[in-house]
């Protein structure tokens, strides 16, 4: 266990608040302290972002549509931070949370978030003065044999006295570069944007890791009603090619009434493999979305199950709340703040760069008996003059680059609003499908019951019950068909609001980086699997 030792990142992190605050302003206000010092605090160039506001309705389009769905509705509207648990199925809660757990996928994105925080880490650290030890010395006939050995710095401060040769440099050196025209406030101002970013990112897949999860389960649970109605429909069409083979077998019918009653069993019989192949797929799916094998879920998910009733009320809320909602929009519009900030980097580049070096050591001669002590300090300034325009057209880039962004925030926005509008309009549509098809299964299942009756009484035959059964089993299909699509859509509507992100922002923190004499001691003494 290595002691407790705040990152660069956490040090200057002012910004996003949270742990270190107080050692972050603490360190903040030395370097402005230090670029004041200098005069030169306000000379940070670059343009200054603002996030942009783009224009947007009032409702949504189908406001009308979601209205109508929520109509003689009593139940609670549901929540976007938590919208799978509105089905109220202790499986699918269970799936999910074992997919947030050990998903690869989610992995992979918040191993991209630690690596946008370690960057974090380096662009503050490059800010920050550093220090070196150096060394040089040799043999021959010239006067400073440690000249072009050891580091420039720590040679301009050598003598000469006392020795008519120096053999030999020893000491430290270190370099401050100076803020003065802002490039590195500039660059940590992108690392954090892009820590922002890849926040988002990271958000992006998980929402669409529990939309994953829930639709693979409906349409598991769809598929196992499927089949189950089919099984029904089999055995009556399997009741019908008894009746008709008895009544060939009496010669009241021919055999045409019995091959078509024989077609139409395989026909339904043909249908039960594939569908329980589907089935199958759908366990696999789920699966590999939790971060197992279908091997290791052996039993689970096989008892067949039904679909959870949809909620009937719906919240979408305001246009405005999509925007702070969706992750994908604020990674668009952060990734917009990083490529601002890089401007002011480029643009930095354009002027001249002042850093304060220095060195101390001490210089030996041919005799190893005499020992000077040698030190030098003072400013270093390095300006670029004749670079064919290179450096201005570096600041160009980045200014399309920037440019680039900002419609393509502007597109994503327009998207989501679009899947908003498609997926509320598409859920009301399979709602009133729905609603439809429950009336006409009412009436299928009243005209069996009225066929039995009438069949008890002796004044119809076995066939019209049958005939009444196949009709009912037909509809049912065609309802659970409609109950698999609502709740796809219902997936579709709720991931298109962006939520289900909310309570899941609690990130494992980076290693804290130790200084380069330590990490090396540590890469020797800890294997890199043991970190």
């Amino acid at each position: 266990m290595y002691p407790f030792v705040p990152t660069p990142a956490e040090l200057l992190r002012d910004r996003r608040g949270g742990p270190g605050m107080g050692i972050a302003s603490l360190c903040a206000a030395f370097l402005g302290a230090a670029m004041a010092f200098g005069g030169l605090a306000s000379c940070t160039v670059g343009p200054d972002y603002h996030p942009p506001e783009p224009p947007i309705p009032a409702n949504f389009v189908p406001a009308a549509s979601l209205k109508a769905a929520n109509e003689h509705r009593t139940d609670h509207a549901v929540k976007p931070s938590n919208w799978w648990q509105s089905l109220h199925d202790r499986e699918l809660d269970s799936l999910i949370d074992r997919a947030i757990a050990a998903s690869p996928t989610l992995e992979i994105a918040l191993d991209r978030l630690q690596q946008a925080r370690a960057q974090e880490a380096v662009v503050v650290g490059a800010a920050l003065p550093a220090a070196g030890g150096t060394a040089g010395g040799g043999w021959g006939t010239g006067g400073d044999l440690a000249r072009g050995r050891a580091s420039q710095t720590l040679v301009s401060a050598e003598n000469g006295a006392r020795v008519s040769q120096v053999t030999n440099l020893v000491g430290f050196d270190a370099a401050w570069e100076i803020d003065v025209f802002g490039k590195f406030q500039r660059a940590i101002e992108a690392a954090q944007y892009d820590v922002d970013a890849a926040i988002a990112a990271r958000n992006v897949v998980l929402i669409s890791l529990i939309a994953d999860v829930t639709r693979a389960y409906l349409d598991l649970r769809a598929l196992q009603m499927q089949l189950a109605v089919l099984r029904k429909d089999i055995e009556v069409a399997q009741k019908y090619v008894d009746f008709v083979q008895e009544r060939f077998s009496r010669g009241i019918t021919n055999e045409l009434d019995v091959t078509l009653a024989q077609r139409e069993l395989a026909q339904l019989q043909a249908q039960v493999a594939p569908l329980t192949a589907q089935i199958e797929a759908a366990r696999y799916v789920i699966a590999v979305l939790i971060g197992e094998f279908p091997e290791d879920l052996g039993k689970e998910l096989k008892k067949p199950g039904v679909l959870p009733v949809l909620p009937g009320r719906l919240r979408a809320g305001l246009p405005i709340d999509l925007l702070r909602r969706r992750p994908d929009i604020a990674e668009a519009e952060r990734e917009l703040a990083s490529a601002t900030a890089l401007i002011g980097v480029a643009t930095a580049e354009l002027f001249p760069q002042v850093a304060v070096t220095a060195a101390g050591g001490r210089q030996t001669g041919i005799s190893p008996f005499v020992v000077s002590p040698i030190w030098s300090v003072g400013p270093a300034i390095a300006a670029p003059l004749l670079d064919f325009g290179r450096l201005d057209a570096v600041v160009e880039r980045a200014d399309y680059r920037t440019r680039e962004l900002l419609f393509a925030y502007k597109q994503t926005v327009l998207n989501a609003f679009r899947e908003v509008d498609t997926a509320i309009d598409a859920y009301a549509a399979e709602q009133d499908r729905l609603r439809h098809l429950a009336d006409a299964l009412t009436a299928a299942k009243r005209a069996v019951t009225l066929a039995t009756e009438r069949f008890d009484r002796g004044l119809i035959d076995s066939l019209n019950v049958i005939d009444a059964q196949r009709q009912e089993y037909a509809i049912e299909q065609q309802y659970v068909a409609a109950q698999q699509s609502a709740a796809a859509q219902f997936v579709t509507l709720y991931k298109s609001l962006g939520g289900g992100w909310e309570d899941y922002q609690i990130f494992p923190p980076i290693r804290r980086p130790l200084p380069a004499v330590a990490a090396a001691f540590r890469s020797l003494l800890i294997p890199n699997a043991e970190r």
